[in-house]
């Protein structure tokens, strides 16, 4: 058996040296954890920030692209219907226009019919009533220069002799007055008696009774209607009937003819429209006209009158 001893020496030093070179390993990784969070959490930081940035950029692009879009569209209807407008007003203007010569023309019509009857009107006042303006025109301008010339014919003298001037001027006018009423009873006789007179050549009588004469004379009457306006019948003068039937009858006849015409209805005859239509092609045919002409000419005839 063998009797070994052995000295252990036991010592905490070296792991205290250890454990402190540890805790200064622990502390350097400690700093150095600290400064890479701090890295990391400032470079989070800075990409979050150029995300949101980003972002931010790119939301507001596409809103001003979808603003921007709108207001093109929006651009291109208001000049569409600033285009139509101008259209719209380019036709008004020209349906303006085009009524304004409508008007001026219908105006101008109707200005031509009116000064028309009112010279017809004028005419056969002016007929009937000749005689009296006649001897007004002629006569009564004559008659008040004598009435004129004898009044200032009475002198300014002294009160003596005025009575009595007066009195010699006064029995002038008197007698004139009384030589013109004689004048005008003549008148009116001798206008009588021709009257009378010419009732009897026209209208000649036999010794029992008075047998009216009748007389026929051709009439064409012819009456348009035209873009819905009332037609308008008229009487033209006729001077050969006029000068043959004289003043009174002629203006009888006219009216009795304007009565006439009053009362007459007319009528659509398809073998009179066949003969007229007819005619106005023989009539076209023959005339000779251009090709273009001639069909215009066709188109407007439309059979479309009436007649008595």
């Amino acid at each position: 058996m063998f009797n070994d001893s052995y000295d252990i020496d036991v010592s905490t030093r070296p792991l205290a040296e250890k454990m402190s070179e540890i805790t200064q390993q622990v502390g350097h990784t400690t700093a150095a954890v600290g400064v890479m969070e701090t890295a990391v959490i400032a470079q989070e930081r800075s990409t979050a920030g150029q995300i949101c940035g980003k972002l931010d950029a790119g939301f507001f692009n596409v809103v001003m692209s979808q603003i921007a879009q709108r207001v093109a569209n929006e651009s291109a209807q208001a000049q569409a219907l600033a285009v139509e407008l101008m259209q719209q007003q380019k036709a008004l203007l020209n349906l303006q226009s085009r009524m304004t010569g409508d008007y001026n023309m219908i105006s101008a019509r109707y200005a031509k019919l009116f000064s028309g009857l009112n010279q017809e009107l004028k005419n056969r006042v002016t007929e009937l009533d000749k005689p009296l303006m006649q001897y007004c025109t002629q006569n009564v301008k004559q008659l008040e220069n004598r009435i004129y010339g004898l009044v200032s014919d009475v002198p300014v003298l002294q009160s003596e002799s005025l009575g009595a001037t007066q009195a010699i001027a006064a029995a002038r006018l008197k007698s004139n007055a009384q030589k013109l009423i004689d004048n005008v009873a003549c008148y009116v006789m001798n206008d009588q008696q021709q009257q009378h007179t010419t009732q009897e050549l026209l209208f000649p009588a036999d010794a029992d009774a008075q047998q009216p004469t009748v007389y026929y004379v051709p009439v064409i009457i012819d009456e348009e209607n035209a873009e819905g306006r009332t037609a308008v019948l008229s009487l033209k003068e006729n001077p050969q009937l006029h000068q043959q039937l004289g003043d009174a009858a002629y203006l009888r006849t006219v009216q009795t003819l304007t009565e006439a015409t009053e009362s007459m209805q007319w009528v659509e005859r398809d073998e009179t429209i066949a003969n007229v239509a007819n005619s106005y092609m023989e009539m076209v045919e023959k005339a000779g006209l251009p090709p273009r002409v001639r069909e215009l000419m066709e188109k407007m005839f439309d059979a479309q009158f009436k007649t008595l």
